[in-house]
């Protein structure tokens, strides 16, 4: 099988430290905001939920997108039997499609940052995507057989495509053709038990 994975929030673990960098950089800019404690997700991952909620300019959500948030995402470590799941899975001739969202509007050259992460963590895989601010049409094109991301909303883009979804969360809602899973062994489990029907 082809099996896609985002990165951020689903191989590494990185929304609550980046929400409170958001805030700390928008109060040293003096933007007059209420600080949440609710995970924020930018469900069309071009940084405008960012934008919207703490104010920023362009140039402030560049800055903060590819200052802060670089560094944020590169000292990040890998969830919790991320690389030993992953492992197993190409052993057993799957192919690893590292699909982001991570871009060069925003970023300087995001494959190689993706790929010294991965590269860093040991996590090996078949093919890195980068600039997948939309994952459905990657996903269709790569002829990708099960995904694997945190975004609700690019897990059912994905879904309505046929393709088996995965969201690592913590939220138990159902959602059609959604499958939801907490951490990796369940993951990986739930993926072993589903290609074996």
């Amino acid at each position: 099988m082809k099996i896609g994975i985002d990165i951020d929030n689903t191989l590494t673990e990185v929304q609550k430290e980046l929400n409170i960098a958001a805030f700390n950089y928008a109060k040293k800019l003096g933007k007059d905001i209420d600080e949440s404690e609710d995970l924020l997700e930018d469900i069309n991952n071009n940084g405008n939920f960012y934008k919207e909620k703490f104010k920023f300019s362009y140039d402030e959500l560049k800055y903060f997108l590819k200052d802060i948030q670089e560094e944020i995402i590169n000292r990040a470590k890998p969830r919790e039997n991320v690389v030993k799941c992953i492992n197993k899975l190409r052993e057993k001739e799957n192919e690893i499609y590292i699909i982001t969202a991570r871009d060069s509007e925003f970023h300087d050259d995001p494959y190689k940052l993706s790929k010294d992460w991965l590269e860093k963590n040991d996590i090996k895989y078949d093919k890195l995507i980068v600039n997948a601010r939309k994952k459905a049409p990657v996903c269709k094109k790569e002829n990708i057989d099960i995904f694997i991301d945190d975004q609700l909303n690019n897990c059912i883009e994905i879904s309505k495509l046929g393709i088996k979804t995965i969201r690592i969360s913590e939220d138990e809602t159902n959602y059609d053709n959604i499958t939801s899973l907490k951490n990796w062994d369940d993951i990986y489990n739930f993926i072993i038990d589903w290609s074996n029907i």
